[in-house]
């Protein structure tokens, strides 16, 4: 992104703060430590000889945002009378989804609250600032900088990028610029620098997060189906195609191998599972992921290896798992569900419905064979590799026959052209169907 030009900063800050530039800082570097899309940062020193960073929101977002909105309505109303069907996606809801998810990063407020909640998060291996509170606002905030702070090396982008997965993954805390420009080295501690641009998860999406994960770990395609609603996913009735695409993605993620692969092609897959199943997945959700994907990126610099942070995302997965079946906090769950008025209120609804039904003779039982589903694929899979096997030992036989009896045609080694070039066919293909197999993990 280009840097919002510096008059337009100072008349931002002023604007804000109600004083002159130079009366509020003695000194304030024009050009930026950080330029992102909604945000840019600025070194300043405070009154008193303290640095400071200062992060402004950019302008003219909210006008572009203002004039998406008369466009999205048009694109909604012309393709609605060309087809004669509403699209797939509402471009005007769209709009507006991205609209509260821009607004939610600029606000400065929230990133003066997620910098102290941080700070007395235990357990948490960054460093975060104070906000000074009379230079912030809501579109303006002013955090403390190390004074001798250096860039981080290799190592200190590791640590940093297993620690932001760590974050993201029990906390539900994730940022969505992960420029390496936010962090900084002082006395060997790594410094979050530039706390703003964060998101956080609602404790009700979070266990929802935790439950997906446990279904995960478990393998339970139909537990992992009936807790994508609780992560705020909307999922079809009809879910057979849903779980047979999850129990594909599973397949190929699991097994022994699992550790080779990145976050970046879990997500491709766990995210194109779910796209042919039919979920819709929630935004948050969605930025989640993707400051995942980033996070496991920020490892990388600095760095020549191919770094996953695959493992981390595992470890933390089970701490979160393990937080959401602690029997104290299931206890103390359920006392706060138990005391809660409209947990009862529905109740007499559902009772009257029932009654009705059995009145009226309309109540249909299903009987769900649980697993078949699963068993058939097992089955499947299992077929199409004896098949793939028979046509690699019938391609053995016949290069075999051939190498033997063949007396005309080219030869090589003393064996025949075709018969080498059909033992060469197989070896192929029996190396692909090993690696399937290790890869599924049901060698």
């Amino acid at each position: 992104m280009p840097p919002v030009p510096f008059a337009q900063v100072r008349a931002l800050v002023e604007r804000e703060l109600g004083n002159m530039l130079e009366r509020l800082f003695p000194a304030f570097e024009e050009a930026p430590a950080r330029v992102g899309v909604l945000t840019q940062a600025h070194r300043a020193v405070l009154p008193g000889g303290r640095t400071a960073l200062v992060v402004v929101r950019r302008p003219g977002v909210r006008r572009d945002l203002l004039a998406m909105r008369p466009v999205a309505d048009v694109v909604r109303r012309r393709a609605r009378r060309r087809n004669g069907e509403a699209l797939p996606l509402d471009p005007a809801a769209a709009v507006g989804e991205f609209a509260a998810y821009a607004a939610h990063r600029r606000d400065m407020f929230f990133a003066a609250q997620t910098a102290r909640r941080l700070k007395e998060m235990d357990g948490f291996g960054l460093r975060v600032p104070d906000a000074y509170r009379r230079y912030s606002t809501g579109r303006c905030a002013t955090f403390e900088a190390r004074e001798k702070a250096e860039p981080l090396g290799a190592e200190g982008y590791s640590e940093a990028s297993g620690e932001l997965v760590r974050l993201a993954a029990t906390e539900g805390i994730f940022f969505a610029d992960l420029a390496p420009e936010r962090f900084v080295m002082e006395d060997g501690e790594i410094w979050l620098a530039d706390p703003t641009e964060a998101s956080a998860l609602d404790p009700e999406r979070l266990r929802g997060l935790a439950e997906v994960l446990a279904a995960v770990r478990r393998g339970d395609v139909d537990g992992l189906t009936r807790a994508l609603p609780l992560l705020g996913c909307d999922v079809p009735r009809d879910a057979r195609v849903l779980q047979r695409e999850l129990r594909d993605a599973l397949g190929s993620l699991g097994g022994p191998l699992w550790r080779e692969c990145s976050l970046e092609e879990a997500r491709a897959r766990g995210l194109e599972a779910l796209r042919r199943g039919g979920v819709t997945l929630p935004g948050e959700i969605s930025h989640l992921l993707q400051s995942l994907v980033e996070a496991e990126k920020l490892g990388r610099v600095g760095s020549s290896g191919d770094r996953s942070a695959i493992e981390e995302a595992a470890e933390a997965a089970e701490a979160l798992i393990s937080r959401f079946r602690d029997p104290r906090y299931v206890a103390s769950r359920t006392a706060r569900r138990l005391v809660q008025g409209d947990t009862y209120a529905d109740y007499p609804r559902q009772l009257h419905t029932i009654l009705n039904e059995l009145k009226d003779g309309e109540i249909e039982v299903i009987f769900r064979h649980r697993g078949l589903d699963n068993l058939i694929s097992k089955v499947d899979v299992l077929a199409n590799r004896l098949v793939f096997a028979l046509l690699i030992a019938a391609l053995i036989l016949g290069s075999s026959l051939l190498g033997i009896f063949g007396e005309s045609g080219v030869r090589l080694l003393g064996v025949s052209i075709f018969g080498l070039a059909g033992f060469v066919i197989a070896a192929l293909l029996g190396l692909l169907l090993l690696v399937g197999i290790v890869r599924s993990g049901r060698l």
